[in-house]
């Protein structure tokens, strides 16, 4: 796969189009989206949602000099994407006055409905690094070739324990996934006097290519790290052999860190962890504790 040179190349987003209110995009799922049991997950759809998600505020406003961002996601995944299918976002507003907006976001699959939610826009005073989002050029998505498409990983035996699955991740036994190999990420148990309080570390190294507009991490990347973040931890909880989704995301943004190759840090702890469902907080700080974002997350068994 060709190196990515900004959030929507590294995720095989294109096909943009605009209108008044609205807009749609696409994104190609291949293998480098999996996580480490080889499934698409919620995170995997993060940017493609947040970056949909902006651009009718900006478009209602049309005011070049006026720059928006999230200041909250909520996502809610309504069945699970395959690897190899195409996906196509369409987002429009729902409310806006001159500060603030929220747009309704949904994304389709070829079996119909796989994510739906709403992202919370506000403008803002800072100056911008790169074009805004409502002036991306359209184009195809890119898509993996066939000989540099990530390999999915190895099935995991039915007779493992969540925990001692995690456990062979952070001990680099086993692979943490495509998705994760993409954020350059390292998975840590944080054990706790309860089992059932034990919870996740995962460090993301930067890259130049997921910054935004501003020239800090885009919005989507930072849900997409959070959000594996917190599929780790749902498995951690999961019996042998025991199947899980997220179900929900709320994500909070309150600061952007910079892309320049240091680590950011995402802690998830439970909330309240059960048999059919967990819950859990995710928290993003950067590599010298800055607060930069905090989530919950719902995690479904099955």
């Amino acid at each position: 796969m060709s190196e990515p040179h900004d959030p929507l190349s590294a995720f095989h987003i294109g096909d943009i189009s605009v209108s008044e209110t609205g807009v749609r995009a696409s994104q190609e799922l291949c293998a480098q989206f999996a996580d480490h049991r080889g499934l698409i997950e919620l995170p995997a759809l993060a940017v493609l949602f947040d970056h949909c998600g902006g651009i009718p505020f900006h478009r209602v406003h049309d005011d070049p000099a006026a720059a928006t961002l999230q200041a909250r996601l909520s996502m809610s995944a309504h069945g699970r994407p395959r690897v190899g299918e195409t996906l196509t976002a369409s987002a429009e507003v729902a409310m806006h006055d001159d500060s603030w907006g929220s747009t309704t976001v949904e994304i389709r699959g070829g079996d119909g409905l796989c994510c739906m939610g709403t992202a919370r826009n506000v403008r803002v005073g800072r100056a911008l690094a790169g074009d805004p989002p409502s002036t991306k050029p359209g184009a195809t998505p890119s898509t993996c070739a066939g000989e540099h498409d990530a390999a999915l990983p190895e099935a995991i035996p039915g007779s493992l324990s969540g925990r001692l699955v995690i456990d062979e991740i952070a001990n680099k036994v086993r692979e943490p996934g495509p998705l994760a190999s993409l954020l350059n990420g390292r998975v840590e148990v944080l054990d706790a006097p309860g089992e059932r309080d034990s919870g996740i570390r995962f460090r993301s190294a930067t890259e130049l290519w997921m910054g935004n507009m501003f020239g800090t991490m885009h919005g989507g990347v930072i849900a997409t790290i959070v959000g594996q973040a917190a599929s780790y931890a749902g498995h951690l909880h999961a019996g042998a052999g025991q199947g899980y989704a997220i179900g929900d995301m709320s994500i909070g943004f309150y600061r952007s860190p910079a892309v320049d190759g240091s680590e950011v840090v995402v802690e998830v702890t439970p909330i309240k962890t059960g048999r059919r469902i967990s819950s859990f907080e995710a928290t993003m700080t950067s590599y010298d504790d800055v607060l930069l974002s905090r989530a919950t997350v719902d995690v479904l068994y099955h």
